[in-house]
C-alpha cells in the first residue's frame, strides 16, 4: 500500500502541474472528441477486466492503477482550477457579471454538492476504513467541484478584460459589441488570431450598466489606438 500512497502522489503533483499550464480548454472538447475518450476510456476498462479474470491483473495491483487515476484526476483538475485563480486575479476586480440564479447561484449549488459528495467519498466522516482508492476518488470529486466554481455560465467583465468560461481576452481584442435581441449581448473580439463571437445573456436591470461598461472600454481602446 506505501508504494501506491507514493506514486499516487507523485501522479497527483506532476498532474497539477499539467492542469496549472492549461494544455485544454473547454473550446477544444466537442463531442466527438468527447465520445471518443468515452469509447478508449471504456475498451481500456473492458481489456483490464478481461486480463482481471485470466489473472494476470489482480486486484491489488488493479487497485493500485485506478488510485493513480483518480489521483491524475485530481491533480489536473486542481492545477486548472489554479489556473483559472490566477488568470482571474491577472485580470482585476470584477466590474460586472450576471448574477442570476440560473447562471450564477444554481452552478455554484452543483459544484458544491459535487465538493460535499467528494468529501463523503474519502469515508473520513463514515465508519469505513479510508483507503488510497476511496481517497483519492473522493479528492477527485472535490477537485472537479471546486474547478466547477471558478468557471461562469456568463461572461466576467473584469478592469483588464473579460472571462468566457476559461478563455481570457483583454479589452484591446473586444472588436465590437451590439444587442443580438433584447437582454442578450453579442461580443465580437479575436482569440488566437480568430474572430469569434459570444452572446449572453444581461438581466433587464444591468443593460444600462453593461452598455455604460462596455462603451467606456471601446471608447478607451480607441484612444490607446489613437495615441499608439
Amino acid at each position: 500500500m506505501i508504494w501506491t500512497i507514493i506514486s499516487a502522489v507523485l501522479v497527483l503533483f506532476v498532474s497539477i502541474w499539467l492542469g496549472e499550464k492549461r494544455f485544454i480548454k473547454l473550446e477544444q472538447i466537442s463531442i466527438r472528441r468527447f465520445l471518443f475518450a468515452g469509447i478508449i476510456g471504456m475498451a481500456l476498462f473492458l481489456v483490464l477486466r478481461y486480463l482481471n479474470n485470466l489473472g494476470y491483473f489482480p486486484q491489488p495491483v488493479g487497485a493500485a492503477f485506478m488510485t493513480n487515476c483518480y489521483s491524475s484526476f485530481s491533480g489536473f483538475f486542481l492545477g486548472a482550477a489554479y489556473a483559472q485563480y490566477k488568470m482571474k486575479k491577472e485580470l482585476g476586480d470584477i466590474d460586472y457579471v450576471n448574477t442570476a440564479f440560473i447562471s450564477d447561484l444554481l452552478p455554484n449549488l452543483l459544484a458544491l454538492t459535487i465538493i460535499i459528495l467528494g468529501i463523503a467519498r474519502t469515508s473520513i466522516f463514515s465508519e469505513l476504513p479510508v483507503s488510497p482508492i476511496r481517497m483519492s476518488s473522493g479528492i477527485s470529486l472535490i477537485a472537479v467541484g471546486i474547478y466547477a466554481i471558478t468557471l461562469k455560465v456568463t461572461p466576467e467583465l473584469r478592469k483588464k478584460g473579460f472571462v468566457i468560461l476559461d478563455r481570457e481576452i483583454p479589452w484591446k481584442d473586444l472588436i465590437s459589441y451590439n444587442w443580438y435581441q433584447e437582454q442578450v449581448i453579442e461580443l465580437e473580439f479575436k482569440y488566437k488570431d480568430q474572430i469569434r463571437i459570444h452572446r449572453s445573456v444581461v438581466a433587464p436591470e444591468d443593460e444600462k450598466e453593461v452598455e455604460k461598461l462596455l462603451s467606456k472600454k471601446m471608447i478607451e481602446k480607441m484612444e490607446k489606438e489613437a495615441d499608439s
